[in-house]
């Protein structure tokens, strides 16, 4: 009985120790920094998988343009069993009797095979070359593809890692005005029951305290939709727990370019510029293509057959081979071809049309994206000083209220003028570096680690 009491209570300590152990890894938040989820959002990203698969097929894509330019070599084999043999019918004279018009002749036998040998080797069309050139220049242009599925998962996934940022800021600073209010609170409380100040003092300072519970509360809520908005980037489980690293200020840089430094950047290296320009040449190329089929085709081809018959399967076998040259020139096709080169024209003149377009827009967005920079810091400087100013000045309002020449309203007023202070700091940090990721997208800077793929 005492043994049986032991075990059960050996086996709840247990059961409790793993508990606990269980809780405390689960409240463990995992430490994400801003390189790190960058890496994760392209490792795991749909788009960006679905361009690596894109690379894979221009590759095939190549290796099948090739193909057309080697040898053919195929090899058909057959073998008849006649039920009837096949009669052909012959003239009599041809077997010396004239008096009779035709005469049934059987030729073969019950038992017929065939096999034979054939090699094709192109040695001109101009379709065939230009697809093997045209195949490589798509395929190029899917590593451009590829490369701004990164940068565009990048800009949104640093987008989404300041807005965390910036939401964790907020909620922060609406914790550390909820505070102060408390703690102004606990001051009024205890001079109100000493007599010392008006009802009205204490009414105000308890209604403050109550009006920012909730605020609070809408930052926490702000921060935790961010920070599942990450993770969906990220794809990775909105349940697990992660914790990001690192604060708005911390990621601030200069930009050493000029606006015009920056329009020919991102002329020279935005990879959807590059994509769509190497599909101009492509299409250049198709145009070419289609033109071939006005062109003759030149192959060489080598036959070599081996063929037997018999009636009872002891076969009578014979060999042959030949070679030659054959040429291919198509005449007429309904107007198909003529068709086909309109068409490839006019595929032509769109993404011509396409990338003049994209250029326009590409200078305004970066135009837009400088202006943002420039306004953001300037607006930072103002911000910075600002705060300054509403900590002092909420500093000399509890002073005058100690010193019973202030109130309770110029408290409440000038908590809250700080409150804003630092969230209009923390809004302009964000808007620098949000303008800031639009332009890293726009001219092309991001970190070659994140192409491992093209190496591989």
């Amino acid at each position: 009985m005492i043994i049986e009491r032991l075990f059960k209570l050996l086996k709840l300590n247990i059961i409790l120790l793993l508990i606990i152990t269980g809780n405390s890894f689960a409240a463990e938040a995992r430490k994400i920094s801003l390189d790190s989820a960058l890496s994760i959002a392209v490792k795991n990203n749909h788009d960006i998988n679905a361009s690596k698969l894109n690379i894979n097929k221009s590759r095939a894509m190549v290796n099948e343009a090739i193909g057309y330019a080697l040898p053919n070599v195929s090899i058909n084999a057959n073998f008849t069993r006649n039920i009837k043999i096949p009669v052909m019918y012959l003239p009599g004279v041809f077997i010396n009797q004239p008096n009779v018009d035709f005469i049934g002749v059987q030729f073969g036998a019950k038992n017929n095979y065939q096999a034979m040998l054939t090699v094709n080797q192109v040695l001109f069309n101009s379709g065939v070359f230009t697809g093997i050139g045209t195949s490589r220049i798509y395929e190029n242009a899917s590593y451009e593809m590829y490369k701004a599925s990164v940068s565009k998962i990048i800009l949104s996934t640093k987008k989404a890692f300041y807005w965390v940022l910036l939401a964790k800021e907020f909620w922060n600073t609406m914790k550390v005005s909820l505070e102060k209010s408390q703690d102004n609170l606990k001051t009024v409380s205890a001079v109100f029951n000493e007599g010392l100040i008006p009802e009205y003092d204490y009414i105000r300072a308890r209604v403050g305290v109550e009006n920012l519970k909730p605020l609070v509360l809408q930052a926490e809520s702000g921060y935790i939709n961010s920070l599942n908005s990450l993770k969906m980037l990220m794809a990775i489980n909105i349940s697990d727990s992660i914790e990001i690293e690192g604060d708005l200020k911390s990621f601030i840089d200069d930009l050493n370019y000029s606006e015009d430094e920056l329009l020919n950047k991102s002329i020279q290296n935005n990879y959807d510029l590059k994509a769509l320009d190497i599909q101009k040449n492509v299409t250049e190329d198709i145009i070419t293509i289609r033109k071939s089929e006005y062109f003759p085709t030149i192959s060489a081809f080598y036959n070599y057959m081996f063929n037997g018959v018999s009636n009872s399967f002891e076969f009578q076998n014979s060999q042959s081979s030949s070679i030659g040259i054959n040429l291919s020139l198509s005449l007429f096709q309904g107007l198909q071809s003529s068709a086909r080169v309109e068409q490839a024209k006019i595929d032509y003149l769109t993404l011509e049309d396409r990338y003049s377009q994209l250029k326009d827009v590409l200078r305004l967005q970066i135009k837009a994206a400088f202006l943002q920079i420039t306004t953001s810091r300037e607006r930072m400087k103002a911000q910075d000083e600002n705060v300054i100013q509403a900590e002092r000045g909420y500093e000399i309002s509890r002073i005058r209220y100690k010193e019973g020449v202030g109130s309770q309203v110029e408290i409440n007023d000038a908590d809250v003028a700080l409150t804003q202070a630092k969230n209009n700091r923390s809004q302009s940090f964000f808007d620098y570096l949000s303008a800031r990721a639009d332009l890293d997208n726009l001219i092309g800077n991001v970190d070659n680690r994140f192409f491992k793929i093209i190496k591989e």
